[in-house]
């Protein structure tokens, strides 16, 4: 395999794992309690692991553009989560931005070389 092929299976691999686990946790802790919810802070991360699932299955045909989706999507998660729980939510923010931060950004790398 290429350096580029290897990079973007184990992007997928990091992105795939990370919206797998994310997305289970805020399924079964949030899934009970959607419709109760009234400030929104929940919503708001299922739209943000909805948009980044997308931009996760866009990259298999179009890596640099499903990476620029992934990347996004983990810097507002990263900023959603530090906005709302402020300078003590530092570690858990970054806990669910890096891995999509990381994959995006391979991703990105592996679909600029290939155009």
């Amino acid at each position: 395999m290429k350096k580029r092929q290897i990079i973007k299976v184990i992007a997928l691999i990091i992105g795939g794992l990370a919206l797998l686990f994310f997305g289970m946790f805020i399924f079964a802790e949030g899934i009970p309690d959607i419709w109760n919810i009234e400030d929104g802070r929940l919503k708001a991360m299922l739209l943000l692991m909805a948009f980044a699932a997308f931009g996760y299955f866009f990259s298999f045909f179009k890596p640099k553009d499903g990476g620029m989706v992934l990347t996004f999507s983990g810097v507002l998660l990263g900023l959603n989560m530090f906005y709302h729980g402020g300078v003590h939510d530092i570690v858990p923010a970054l806990i669910y931005s890096l891995p999509l931060l990381i994959s995006g950004l391979m991703l990105w790398w592996v679909g600029k070389g290939k155009s």
